[in-house]
């Protein structure tokens, strides 16, 4: 799927893996804790679903259970891979999706963010950042909703 972002990016949505041709080395991680969508309140953007940049020796499973715990104070219990998108900017760049199974959620010193917020439905509006409001993003939610046995 082709679609462009917010930003006015073009981009690309892939559901099968090895499609982009640019290496992944961001995650965003679309979990549910106890029924709740898990946001991460960023003070600037607002809701979003966690994630962020793999350091050098990180896999992306481990950077997307590494950014969880520090934007939210969850415990990935399990991870799946769902997606993956790349932004074609002046430096283009590939995020992986995965979905999770939240084992735990503790109160923690996050960083980056304001914290975990838990929503028993996603009704994007302004609240939610910008990030989750492009086409690629609905596609993935409405991929998850029937994909996902949580």
């Amino acid at each position: 799927m082709e679609y462009k972002d917010l930003n006015g990016c073009a981009c690309r949505l892939f559901f099968e893996k090895g499609q982009s041709q640019i290496e992944s080395r961001h995650v965003l991680v679309i979990g549910k804790y106890n029924g709740n969508w898990l946001l991460t309140s960023h003070s600037v953007r607002g809701l979003e679903f966690p994630g962020g940049k793999a350091e050098p020796d990180e896999s992306l499973e481990q950077a997307a259970k590494r950014e969880v715990f520090e934007e939210t104070g969850a415990s990935v219990n399990k991870l799946k891979w769902l997606a993956e998108y790349t932004v074609y900017t002046d430096k283009a760049f590939s995020k992986t999706v995965f979905t999770a199974t939240i084992e735990s959620v503790e109160k923690v010193a996050w960083m980056e963010t304001d914290g975990p917020v838990l929503v028993p439905e996603l009704v994007i509006d302004e609240n939610y950042s910008f990030l989750m409001r492009d086409e690629g993003m609905e596609a993935i939610i409405e991929k998850v909703k029937t994909v996902e046995k949580w």
